[in-house]
């Protein structure tokens, strides 16, 4: 039998308030409480909406991490793996990562319109896993969330499977140790995992997207625990992703996109366009998309050594990553569509010409150099969702 003393610890409430001072969790138990999935979301967060009314929550116990872990998990606030727990202290020295006051607002969080508060953001970078030093690309991320083109309603609730991609770049990379080389998308870095992690954790609890109560995605899917990478600005032979997006250099930022998934390609430039032009990419389509395309260094020097600059490479993707009128009107979605004219103009005109690039423009083909620079190149095809069109870029803002 053990002996421990119980300990008291002191805990930042994560969940959202709405500006009238409803909690989130409140809506979400009235919805499972309406679903006809009770049973199951019930099994899952046997406690969901059983938490004190107030900004912080003492609990004491001989092992409070074994206990807040079990008690955080049936009240739904996790993602299912073990969480920090967001005591008052941890929460501070995480908000030592900005300038600005615990009580500011960033926006409201949709569908739920949880207040985006620092304090809250920072609670859930704790459980996270975040440490202070990664909060301001936290932050610019909640930003880049909060903005209407990014559609987070949307991306809440929709049954397709869309997750954030975040890519950073500039400086900050390497200060922070942001992987974006071998093991790219993971497992292994604490930064990427961590920061990408965060963001679920205030869409669930901020926002409000739970799962099977308030998103339907059919499947989800693994990014949807994290997906934050990083530009390899040194593996690059061209210039970084912010830089194309008009900002300086020297600058470091965020940029968000979504991506309905994450597709593996082997191989160089055909490899990839012949990804693109399958099924994946139908609602990137339908919604006039901005895809993403993340690309071995290898084969960009290779490109870069043939001449060709990124916006050459976009061009030669988007005229070969193209899916046959013939392949259009036998898939799914178009026969579910069922009126042709509901089809985006740029699609309906591609298609009486025989062939359909996957976006509107190859300047909707987002090209981010990445990953191990090996003989055998790996890449990733990241089809978009939903609309309106986006890809959002916030400048990271450090303190000190």
């Amino acid at each position: 039998m053990s002996d421990a003393r119980p300990v008291a610890q002191w805990l930042l409430i994560p969940v959202g308030q709405q500006a009238g001072g409803a909690w989130v969790d409140d809506t979400v138990a009235a919805r499972i409480a309406e679903s006809e999935a009770r049973d199951c979301l019930l099994a899952r967060s046997p406690r969901v909406g059983q938490f004190p009314r107030q900004r912080v929550e003492v609990i004491t116990a001989a092992h409070p991490a074994a206990q807040i872990n079990e008690l955080y998990g049936e009240r739904g606030w996790t993602d299912g793996l073990p969480i920090v727990a967001p005591e008052v202290g941890a929460v501070k020295r995480m908000l030592l990562g900005s300038s600005r006051s615990a009580s500011t607002v960033l926006g409201e969080l949709e569908p739920l319109k949880g207040e985006a508060t620092l304090e809250k953001i920072a609670a859930n970078a704790v459980m996270a896993g975040c440490r202070p030093e990664h909060f301001p690309v936290v932050v610019a991320a909640v930003e880049a969330l909060l903005d209407p083109a990014f559609n987070l309603r949307g991306v809440q609730t929709t049954d397709e499977n869309v997750a954030p991609l975040l890519v950073v770049s500039g400086p900050i990379v390497k200060r922070l140790g942001i992987n974006c080389g071998f093991g790219l998308l993971g497992p292994g870095w604490r930064a990427n995992a961590s920061i990408g992690r965060t963001i679920r954790l205030v869409m669930q609890n901020i926002g409000g997207g739970w799962p099977g109560a308030v998103s339907y995605a059919g499947l989800g899917q693994a990014a949807r625990y994290s997906l934050c990478i990083a530009e390899d600005e040194s593996a690059s032979p061209w210039p970084s992703l912010h830089s194309d997006l008009g900002l300086a250099p020297d600058v470091s930022a965020v940029t968000l996109l979504r991506a309905e998934t994450v597709i593996n390609v082997t191989g160089g430039l055909e490899e990839i366009a012949s990804a693109m032009a399958s099924a994946s990419s139908a609602f990137s389509m339908r919604w006039n998309g901005i895809s993403t395309v993340i690309m071995a260094p290898v084969v960009a020097r290779m490109l870069s050594d043939q001449g060709l600059d990124k916006a050459a490479v976009r061009q030669l993707l988007h005229d070969r990553g193209r899916w046959t009128t013939a392949q259009w009107r036998s898939s799914w979605l178009y026969r579910t569509v069922g009126d042709e004219t509901r089809w985006p103009q740029w699609v309906q005109d591609a298609a009486s010409r025989g062939a359909i690039p996957v976006t509107a423009s190859p300047d909707d083909l987002t090209l981010v150099v990445a990953g191990g620079d090996v003989p055998v190149p790996q890449h990733a095809w990241c089809p978009a969702w939903g609309y309106p069109a986006c890809r959002i870029t916030r400048i990271i803002e450090e303190n000190g």
